[in-house]
């Protein structure tokens, strides 16, 4: 029997630099009108930011990429990343896994979700990801897993 693991590489991420900061972000009810407008702005300015196609890398110089995401207006993405199969006797084997899901913005913080994996056994569809953005520039942009605090770079494709 095949025992499979998946190693899910979180893909993600035009001239613009940003910082979030999600901690500021005070939820719904409490915000000012004011404060409403500028998360909306700062909102809106991350989504035009991480329009395009973004790699997976470990490293902003690193050779080996993991996975790849193409981020969408629309909010929807398309993408792979590279799963593991272990077999029983211990032998492992890489395939790339073709994606695609759906993405949004909200104070500060990447929602990927609606998954759709190709083979479909390697992502649950209602599997969710929220990523703190750090930072966003023209190479690359930082994103904190808010699932387990690792911050993981992801490269701007070259067009």
């Amino acid at each position: 029997m095949l025992k499979t693991t998946v190693l899910l590489s979180a893909l993600f991420f035009p001239a613009l630099s940003l910082i979030a900061s999600p901690s500021f972000a005070l939820s719904p009810e409490k915000l000012s009108a004011k404060d409403a407008a500028i998360n909306a702005a700062n909102d809106a300015a991350l989504k035009q930011a991480l329009l395009g196609t973004w790699q997976a890398v470990d490293t902003p110089t690193a050779t080996t990429i993991n996975g790849e995401g193409n981020f969408l207006a629309d909010g929807t993405a398309t993408g792979f990343t590279t799963a593991t199969y272990v077999y029983n006797d211990g032998y492992t084997s890489d395939v790339k896994v073709g994606l695609r899901f759906r993405w949004s913005v909200k104070n500060g913080v990447l929602t990927l979700n609606e998954f759709v994996s190709d083979p479909s056994q390697f992502i649950k569809p209602n599997h969710v990801k929220h990523f703190e953005i750090q930072s966003v520039s023209p190479e690359g942009m930082n994103l904190k897993d808010l699932s387990d605090g690792e911050v993981v770079y992801r490269r701007r494709k070259a067009s």
